[in-house]
């Protein structure tokens, strides 16, 4: 539990960002393994670690107020006996928010550490009163096999359960759409087919929620040419990080990734990119 503690005391000090009121919620911890990267010399990709075989990461979800909604992005991995998860609830109660008052949850993707959170153990939903945001491209990927690998679809079940458990109140987005005042949802294809980055406006300054368009910070920032086996599409998925790379830098731009321990800005350094955390005001 220590390491679980550490990281929400770390998130806790990026809680009070410039421009749009986000503050991270940690439901968990993933150990990566550099075997998992693409494009890049797996001693190189040590090195960049420190002398690591592995990065431990965070699993976040992301709670932010905007124009009177109470809005989640992603909602981690839920319970999981072989993980340190399932500390959604903890951080929204420590945020002063129940479940029955978010009323927009926003989904980057439809992998298990992002949809987690959706349903509770007896397969109702844990957010009786949110509308549910995903793209519409995420969801037929998910509601068909034609792109889907193999190896995921013993994955359909629990994503069908999610839609039909949240019915009338999904909504499926395209690139583009406004889902709340200030809020856009951007395709970011090749991680999934419907990969989603929703870009938050409020007071001339933007924060991205960036789902998995970076999973090792320390290799993928410098390196962001390098890839990573979970991507569908890894050609694509790496072209559409360094566009969104590009226009965030260019931007100034706050990112707030799904498995990033701090929420950064980034300038172009090279052929790679610069981090600067995000403290408060």
């Amino acid at each position: 539990m220590r390491p679980f503690l550490l990281l929400v005391t770390a998130m806790t000090l990026t809680a009070q960002t410039p421009g749009p009121n986000v503050r991270p919620l940690v439901d968990g911890t993933l150990s990566l393994e550099t075997s998992l990267l693409r494009g890049i010399a797996p001693a190189e990709a040590v090195r960049m670690l420190g002398g690591r075989t592995a990065a431990t990461t965070p699993v976040n979800a992301f709670l932010v107020r905007q124009a009177g909604k109470v809005i989640l992005v992603d909602t981690g991995m839920g319970k999981d006996p072989e993980e340190d998860s399932g500390h959604l609830a903890e951080g929204l109660a420590a945020a002063g928010v129940t479940p029955a008052q978010v009323d927009l949850v926003l989904i980057t993707h439809f992998h298990f550490d992002h949809v987690g959170g959706l349903l509770l153990p007896g397969g109702a939903r844990a957010f009786p009163r949110a509308k549910l945001c995903v793209s519409r491209v995420e969801h037929d990927l998910w509601t068909t096999r034609d792109r889907l690998p193999e190896r995921l679809w013993e994955r359909i079940p629990k994503v069908r359960a999610i839609f039909e458990a949240y019915g009338s109140d999904l909504v499926l987005t395209r690139d583009g759409d406004a889902v709340a005042e200030g809020v856009t949802a951007l395709a970011a294809p090749g991680h999934t087919a419907g990969h989603t980055v929703y870009a938050f406006r409020s007071n001339g300054r933007d924060l991205w929620c960036i789902g998995d368009l970076i999973h090792f910070g320390e290799v993928q920032f410098a390196r962001p040419a390098t890839g990573i086996s979970f991507d569908l599409e890894g050609d694509l998925a790496v072209r559409t990080r360094l566009d969104f790379f590009r226009r965030a830098a260019a931007g100034n731009v706050v990112l707030a990734g799904a498995h990033l321990p701090h929420l950064v800005r980034i300038v172009q350094d090279g052929d790679g990119y610069r981090t600067t955390r995000v403290e408060g005001p």
